[in-house]
């Protein structure tokens, strides 16, 4: 594990201690607990370019996978304050071996330390590289994705990134995708399903970027990719909000995939050690993303 870097001078004491202890127990409690992985032919531990110095990211190719099969950047979620590679890792190596294709996935500078829009920036300048620069991605069919918060910067970041590199990403996994950050619009809603929940955890989510003024996904000119959109049952807050981002999509043109598991939790892609659901859907999206990449 990484230990994350001091919060000194950011926050009083006692809120650096409870962030701190809550991170060791989040990456203690998601990291390395599935053991029914399938097997790799290579992970390979690199750095990648941020917006202000280099960032760990991690490279998995599956038994059987070519070195040149197509390549899905991915972010992980956890609130941009939470989460890491470890946590996540399960998540992308059963997404791998579903889809035939290799995971890139990238750490972002997490607040509170570092204050929006540091994480979108960072995602921005990994994934340029990725198109630009990186040998590992010539040639190959190129997918942009992530799980919640991570999800909200892989979307942010093809649509920043579309005029500079149209239809570069081959397709967009946005899985319980984090739509928008504004307060009044989850409150307007907090008797649906969990609204009120999410309601709660956009408010402390914005208390530590800064108050982000982070735009909705539904107001940004969204890059034309195939999106693969998943979401969860009534427990997923996102829920609402991702249906409303395909929809919108879709009236624009634009084709979309729309995945959605009554059963399960937002967040259930780290749940895999235990959620047999979980897996059995991991597979499921791996794969449709998968034939997304392979057309």
């Amino acid at each position: 594990m990484t230990v994350p870097p001091p919060l000194a001078g950011l926050l009083d004491a006692s809120h650096r201690w409870a962030l701190e202890r809550a991170r060791e127990a989040i990456h203690a409690g998601l990291s390395g607990h599935d053991r029914s992985l399938p097997e790799l032919a290579e992970r390979r531990e690199l750095q990648a370019p941020g917006a202000e110095g280099p960032l760990e990211a991690r490279l998995y190719r599956p038994a059987g996978v070519a070195e040149d099969a197509p390549l899905l950047l991915y972010f992980h979620g956890g609130g941009f304050v939470v989460s890491d590679l470890d946590t996540h890792e399960a998540l992308c190596i059963r997404l791998a071996h579903a889809g035939g294709l290799r995971v890139l996935a990238s750490r972002y500078r997490l607040a509170p330390e570092h204050r929006f829009p540091a994480q979108l920036d960072d995602a921005g300048s990994v994934a340029r590289w990725l198109l630009g620069e990186a040998a590992l991605a010539r040639g190959a069919r190129i997918a942009i994705g992530g799980d919640s918060a991570g999800a909200y910067l892989a979307a942010a970041s093809a649509a920043q990134i579309e005029p500079d590199h149209p239809g570069a990403f081959a397709a967009q996994l946005l899985l319980y995708p984090l739509v928008q950050m504004d307060e009044a619009v989850w409150a307007e809603t907090l008797l649906q399903e969990t609204r009120a929940v999410g309601w709660a955890a956009v408010r402390y989510i914005d208390a530590q970027l800064g108050g982000s003024g982070a735009p909705s996904l539904l107001s940004l000119p969204m890059a034309p990719s195939p999106s693969l959109i998943v979401a969860g049952g009534p427990l997923d807050p996102c829920r609402a909000d991702a249906l409303a981002l395909a929809e919108n999509l879709r009236a624009a043109g634009r084709e979309v995939v729309w995945r959605e598991y009554p059963p399960l939790i937002h967040g259930f892609g780290n749940l895999t050690h235990v959620s047999a659901a979980a897996r059995q859907a991991l597979a499921e999206i791996g794969a449709a993303l998968g034939e997304m990449l392979a057309r």
